[in-house]
């Protein structure tokens, strides 16, 4: 099992990798007893549960030859620096005297620094943090060391003006240098601790005998060198004088205090003891330290421990140390207690209000009050002497940010339809696939006019002139107070400590990459105002003077005049969902000063936008939403006109649209007939379509809508197959002309559909009745006796009548209720055709999953972008054990626990007999109709290597930080080399073309609401014609079984054609065999005449089949002959 933990000291975690679903493995099948299992369901979220976490342990938990030789090393390297050799005495400000081999792990800022500094050994070197508590995790394990400076070492006044800091880095220096001379210790390089660059360590590797232990080295004053007292959160111990460059370092009336710098030197020194009280609070608790362990992936799965101002290990470890001293844990408790206890009471509590406090000695008058702390931090825990404050650096964002995921993890174990372990431990969270919106500033120097705008000058003091750390709170409460009800969360991303080699410079401040992710509060997120307090009350000045010229009166219909800030006119919901960008722009402009920001969160919006040109007023296409609810309602008056019909033979008892864009999903939504195009009347006046005319362009795509009408029971139909099917054609005849008669609309009749041009759209009816279905199940034995026996034809019409309607209506209540199910699904099915596999992976399943991740969103919550849900899609598909496990997917949370489990058990006990990909819904718990036939082997495993590929290099352009826009169109382009041959097709016959991902720059595009000739309005429109689709139909109905063919249907340019193996190897010479072959003469010891396959003949036979389609056909592969 491969993971990265976070070590459970102030120093860098440990570099261990992420855990994987695979992670866990199997051990031999043991007997429990009865009693275990009690125990198991008492003190266990469930049997399988504390298996799964006994594993787990198991797997990252240090093991005892192993903890033996990191002891060996231990001791060894503890030898050769307590032997050290005492140094020269150097001026503390002049670091000349270092060797090239070693830079100070500082970044200098030119400022003189008096004293004296003269190297001396350490006088003790002590284990601590997970290591000495028993919580180190595999499978790189470090140890992390203190090493206690003598006393005699500092001055009197070497808290002042950093000479601490100067003297702490300059001490490392001389560590790394001496330490680089020995043989066994390699690859010695600087990092920071907690990402607070005055805090330099020192991280190493060591070679014992066996495998090399990484070591990280913190320093600290021997007890009693300098009093905590002087180190008060309210006092100065850097003076503006000397930070501003100045010779004098007198004491000025009005110094700021300096909370952050005197923090920083308390850690060190109250590392000693915060660390015995750790250890002495864990020892003996095996179950704590287990549940420890647990919390600390938790946190690593989220990326919440790393970085500057991260819940590190040790942050966790001392709130369960907390909880322990106030009684809300005990040791008698299992290690899944210890984690769900944990959990709640971090999801109850708010740390930024008031944070739990770890001192119980309130008797010394020098200690700051709480009040004081909670004042001058974000965010207050603090230690075990009442001086420090262990979350100084965590910001606001940061902490609710776990509270946020602790509350969901608290959720998960409450679910039985949620597999929990997986979610918790085994899911990655990553930040790109959290929010919604994510922003880069991509010229951190910006932020020096923050310091300015905002008047921080003092805590830039106090943060030793890193204007980064310094005006990031800030930022954060502005975005915060902006934004308001607009967002559930927004949260700064943490990036993790960056280490370098001792012989560079560290890094410099703009090096720093500041990331800010933002989650959507859907019901008010897309608002295009901000309406605030009434124009007389006393909060409008504040709100003027916040939003500057931005802010304007307005009233409102129930009479209210009120403060406004309005920020767009357009109404397409695809400009609505980016509000938060403009919100975000404006307040960092206006209070930062900050313009140079790369947003993300419409990036993919343009591969489902339409170029299209309308003579319409207040048309709307955006991405294709709005043209779904237009459709709607053409399809609801439709639905009027069906039900008032009179004369029918049968009274139509419910209407049901199956179509994608009844589910909102089709990818591009179809468009009203009412632009212009090259095309012709049907010399039969009867027949009412139009033609295309071959010598003219391809008319732009109409497709058609389906719409299934259940008819009433009745006594009169015929028990016969034949006889029934001519009624059905007889009702059709009779329905398209009362809908021709009646209501004066183009039909054109067919046996099984009529086809109805409604409000310049073209709908396809078809009349269904129930008893069908049976009538297809019907088989009668020689002897008379009647059976009802599945069959291809009746599961079709089951599917189309009984199935597909409950599906559509589902899907579409999920899109009601969240809006941007309709783009996840939408770019997720672009995506598939972008690779050439829309005909071999069904639009339901795509539909279905995607619906997954919104009935089961689990560990994130439901996605309110569809950028952000179709990374999640990649994800799933690229992760998801489609051999092992069926995706059972809750459609309106109709299954319960028992129900999972049933549908799992008889998965597994059958899984040879279920398809590759099998998918379960209420209503197809057992046998994932929608994916019987397809995807095959072949094609999920290219599916999940694709996913896998572009959900790389999407989130790599997500977190990309630079002026230059990644072309976000890449994943979207797909990959032809692995195809035999290539057939390339003629633009201009093209009927999708303006769908294509890269548009050519001659693209017929005829504007909408045109005026058009009396034909074009009063017959059926070309529909449902594209030449392409033709022509593929033609090519697998004659080549099948040769090759398989792939295409992107939504303006594809070319065809990829990938030859069956099995079809190249040689045949006997036969009449039968002469199919696309040709006779060879083999000569394997005896000449003999067999059949090969004729690959110029078959390229030829493509060509003249695609004539004035196919432009080439290009052979790929130049081994095929």
């Amino acid at each position: 099992m491969k993971r990265r933990h976070s070590n459970e000291d102030n120093g860098p975690k440990d570099e261990v990798e992420p855990l994987t679903e695979d992670a866990v493995p199997e051990k031999k099948t043991k007997k429990i007893d009865k009693g275990t299992l009690k125990d198991a369901e008492n003190l266990f979220h469930s049997n399988v549960f504390k298996l799964q976490i006994t594993e787990l342990l198991n797997e990252v938990q240090l093991k005892g030859k192993r903890i033996s030789r990191i002891n060996e090393c231990i001791k060894d390297l503890k030898s050769i620096l307590l032997h050290l050799t005492r140094g020269k005495e150097h001026d503390l400000g002049d670091c000349s005297w270092l060797s090239d081999k070693v830079k100070l792990p500082l970044i200098d800022h030119g400022r003189t620094i008096k004293g004296k500094f003269k190297f001396l050994p350490p006088i003790d070197v002590q284990e601590i943090g997970s290591f000495s508590t028993g919580t180190c995790l595999r499978p790189n394990p470090s140890v992390d060391f203190q090493l206690t400076i003598p006393k005699e070492f500092f001055q009197p006044k070497d808290y002042m003006n950093h000479r601490y800091i100067q003297k702490r880095a300059l001490y490392l220096s001389v560590i790394a240098l001496k330490l680089q001379k020995q043989e066994a210790v390699q690859n010695v390089k600087f990092s920071y601790q907690n990402g607070n660059t005055l805090k330099p360590i020192l991280a190493l590797d060591y070679k014992g005998d066996g495998k090399e232990v990484t070591f990280h080295l913190h320093v600290c004053p021997q007890e009693g060198t300098f009093k905590y007292s002087r180190f008060h959160i309210n006092k100065n111990n850097v003076r503006r004088s000397w930070f501003n460059g100045q010779e004098s370092e007198e004491v000025s009336s009005e110094e700021p205090a300096t909370p952050h710098y005197n923090t920083a030197i308390l850690q060190d020194l109250t590392m000693t003891s915060n660390n015995q009280c750790m250890k002495s609070a864990l020892q003996d608790a095996t179950s704590v330290k287990e549940g420890i362990s647990l919390l600390r992936i938790w946190l690593q799965q989220r990326e919440l421990d790393i970085g500057h101002g991260g819940f590190s290990g040790f942050i966790m470890s001392m709130y369960v140390i907390y909880l322990l001293s106030r009684r809300k844990l005990n040791k008698m408790m299992s290690n899944y207690q210890i984690m769900r206890n944990t959990l709640l009471q971090l999801a109850k509590e708010n740390w930024t209000e008031e944070g739990p406090d770890l001192c119980g000695d309130k008797s010394d008058p020098n200690q700051p009050m709480t009040d004081d702390f909670q004042q001058m931090f974000n965010c207050v825990f603090l230690d075990l002497t009442g001086y420090v404050n262990l979350c100084s650096e965590m910001t606001k964002s940061t902490f609710l940010r776990v509270k946020h995921e602790a509350e969901l993890a608290v959720k998960i174990l409450e679910d039985k339809t949620v597999d929990s372990f997986h979610v918790l431990f085994l899911m990655s969270v990553k930040f790109t696939r959290k929010f919604e919106h994510i922003f880069h500033i991509t010229c951190v120097e910006e932020l020096k006019n923050t310091v300015d705008k905002l008047n921080q000058h003092d805590r830039l003091l106090d943060y030793g002139g890193n204007y980064v750390h310094t005006v990031i709170p800030d930022v954060m409460s502005l975005l915060q107070r902006a934004l308001d009800k607009r967002i559930d969360l927004v949260q700064i991303k943490q990036y993790p400590v960056t280490q370098w080699d001792i012989d560079d410079t560290p890094p410099s401040l703009e090096d720093q990459k500041v990331t800010v992710g933002i989650s959507l509060n859907p019901e008010f997120a897309f608002s295009s105002i901000d309406k605030g307090p009434p124009a007389d009350s006393p909060e409008a000045k504040e709100f003027r003077e916040f939003w500057g010229e931005k802010s304007e009166l307005r009233r409102f219909k129930d009479s209210s005049i009120t403060e406004t800030v309005p920020w767009t006119t357009e109404k397409s919901m695809d400009r609505r969902r980016i509000i938060c960008s403009y919100v975000v722009k404006e307040v960092l402009r206006r209070w930062a000063k900050v313009t140079r920001i790369s947003y993300i969160g419409d990036q993919l919006d343009k591969v489902l936008s339409l170029p299209i040109q309308s003579y319409e007023k207040n048309y709307v296409y955006g991405t294709g939403e709005e043209q779904h609810s237009a459709l709607m309602q053409s399809y609801d008056n439709l639905c009027k006109v069906l039900r008032n019909l009179k004369d029918m033979p049968l009274t139509i008892n419910s209407i049901q649209g199956t179509s994608p864009v009844f589910r909102f999903t089709e990818v591009f939504p179809a468009l009203p007939a009412t632009f212009f195009y090259h095309a012709k009347e049907s010399s039969d006046k009867k027949d009412l379509r139009l033609l295309p005319q071959s010598d003219k362009p391809c008319p732009p795509y109409t497709a058609v809508t389906k719409v299934k009408c259940l008819l009433e029971d009745s006594g009169h139909w015929p028990d016969d197959k034949d006889a029934f099917r001519r009624i059905k054609a007889a009702l059709h005849i009779k329905f398209g002309e009362i809908l021709s008669d009646q209501h004066d609309l183009p039909v054109a009749i067919n046996i099984d559909h009529v086809d109805v041009r409604f409000e310049d759209y073209v709908f396809r009816l078809e009349l269904q009745y129930l008893r069908e279905i049976a009538l297809l199940k019907k088989v009668t034995s020689p002897d008379g006796m009647v059976k009802f026996v599945d069959n291809d034809e009746a599961l079709r019409l089951e599917q189309d009548i009984k199935l597909l309607p409950i599906l559509t209506s589902t899907l579409h209540g999920i899109q009601q209720k969240f809006n941007s199910f309709c783009g996840s699904v939408r770019l997720a099915k672009r995506w598939i055709s972008s690779q050439l596999l829309a005909d071999h992976v069904p639009d339901i399943a795509v539909e279905l999953m995607v619906a997954y991740l919104y009935t089961s969103p689990g560990p994130y919550t439901v996605p309110y972008n569809p950028l952000t849900g179709f990374l999640r899609f990649l994800h799933l598909v690229a992760t998801f054990d489609w051999k092992m496990s069926p995706l059972v997917v809750n459609l309106n949370a109709e299954l319960k626990g028992e129900d999972y489990s049933e549908i799992t058990s008889h998965f597994t006990k059958s899984r040879t007999s279920h398809p590759v990909m099998f998918i379960s819904t209420p209503q197809d718990r057992f046998q994932s109709v929608w994916t019987k036939k397809h995807p095959t082997p072949m094609i999920l495993q290219r599916l999940v290597i694709l996913a896998t590929e572009c959900l790389q290099i999407i989130e790599s352009q997500i977190g990309e930080i630079g002026p230059s826009v990644p072309d976000f169109k890449q994943i979207f382009r797909p990959a032809v080399d692995d195809f035999d041959l290539l057939i390339h097709l003629r633009g201009k016959q093209l009927a999708c073309d303006r769908m294509m991902i890269d548009r050519q720059k001659k693209l017929y595009n005829p504007p909408l609401g045109d005026s058009l000739d009396k034909k074009y309005k009063t017959n059926l429109p070309v529909y449902d014609y594209d030449p392409v689709q033709k022509y593929l139909q033609e090519l697998r109905e004659k080549y099948g079984n040769l090759a398989l063919f792939f295409y992107d249907r939504y303006g594809g340019q070319v065809i990829g054609v990938l030859f069956n193996p099995n079809a190249f190897r040689p045949k006997e010479f036969s009449v039968n065999h002469m199919f696309c072959r040709k006779p060879e003469t083999s000569q394997n010891g005896h000449t003999e005449v067999v059949m090969k396959p004729n690959i110029a003949a078959i390229r030829e036979d493509f060509a003249i089949f695609g004539e004035g389609l196919v432009a080439s056909v290009q052979m790929l592969k130049s081994d095929l002959k």
